[in-house]
Formats: structure tokens, C-alpha cells, sequence
């Protein structure tokens, strides 16, 4: 009897270790693109980006794929490395700053000139990689009295987080490419 008890536990222990073990986790930023074209030759006040909004759902450390019938996918244990908003502000900022003359961007962490600068604000739509495996980022920024809208797709070759992350970093590329083109 006292033989049973003991592998009865031993059985407990040995099974109930597998379901402790956690699954390792896995952090992906997103890095800045280089220009397409030579540095837009602007003056004038800088520019800066005052704010950003991202779509519901998207604002998570979670990196989140679009599924069929609305579904959204969160991807526990495959995470940004900061809060997404952050980075998405930041990228776009360096993003700008590539595209265009020193001193003409703000960046994130700079003093703003008080009366001195553009505001640049963005609303996101969309911003994630879709079943279809395309990533989409729906957006409208604003300059000013100036509103645009911008939607860019950018294929990827699969649905792996990493493939994401770069999708969504040259999706921002793109983006700041053409907010310095209309500058």
C-alpha cells in the first residue's frame, strides 16, 4: 500500500512538472529603414511628433496577427520589447530624421522648441499583418491644416513574429518617406 502512495506521488510530481515549465518568451523591436532617396532639401520650422494613436487591440505588448471573421491572434510568449506605441513614435521620429536635413526633426526625448515647431500627429487605423500575409498600416497624419491619409501594404513571406516586425519597421519607412515628401 505504502509502495502505491509513493508512486502515485512520484507519477504526480514527474506529470505536474511539465505543466509548471513555462514556454520561453521571445522580444522583437523595430529598427529604422534607410532612405530610398537622397535628403529632401526642406527649411523652415522642424517638425515633431506630438502624438500617435494606435488601433484598439494593437496596443499591447503582445505581438497581435489578424485573423479571419475579425479574430485578433495574441501572441503570448512573442512580445515587443518596449510598449509599442513607444516605438512606433520613436522609429517614425528617426525614420523622419533620415529623410531630412539635420535639425529639421524633433526627436523623441528632445527639448520642443516652444512656438518653434510643427506639430505632427498620427491615428492609426491599422497596423498588424493580416492572414493574407500582408502587413497593412492604415493611417492619417497631420501637419498643421494639412490631413493625409496613407494606407501601405507590405507583403511578408510568412507569419513568423520576426517577418512582423520587419514588415511593420519598413511599413514606417515608408510612411516617413512620404510625410518628409509632402514637407
Amino acid at each position: 500500500m505504502m509502495r502505491r502512495g509513493v508512486s502515485i506521488v512520484l507519477v504526480m510530481l514527474v506529470s505536474g512538472c511539465g505543466l509548471l515549465s513555462r514556454k520561453e518568451n521571445h522580444f522583437y523591436s523595430l529598427q529604422t529603414t534607410p532612405r530610398a532617396e537622397t535628403v529632401r532639401a526642406v527649411s523652415g520650422l522642424p517638425i515633431g511628433i506630438d502624438a500617435i494613436e494606435l488601433p484598439p487591440g494593437i496596443d499591447r505588448r503582445e505581438i497581435v496577427v489578424r485573423g479571419a471573421n475579425q479574430e485578433l491572434e495574441m501572441r503570448g510568449t512573442h512580445q515587443w520589447a518596449s510598449p509599442i506605441e513607444e516605438m512606433v513614435m520613436h522609429t517614425l521620429a528617426f525614420d523622419l530624421a533620415n529623410r531630412l536635413p539635420d535639425g529639421m526633426v524633433v526627436l523623441p526625448g528632445q527639448a520642443k522648441p516652444i512656438g518653434a515647431m510643427r506639430s505632427v500627429s498620427v491615428v492609426f487605423e491599422d497596423l498588424a499583418a493580416g492572414a493574407d500575409r500582408v502587413f497593412v498600416l492604415d493611417a492619417r497624419w497631420t501637419i498643421g491644416d494639412v490631413t493625409r491619409r496613407e494606407r501601405i501594404a507590405v507583403d511578408v513571406a510568412s507569419l513568423e513574429s520576426a517577418e512582423i516586425a520587419r514588415a511593420m519597421s519598413a511599413a514606417l519607412g515608408t510612411l516617413a518617406e512620404r510625410i518628409a515628401g509632402a514637407i
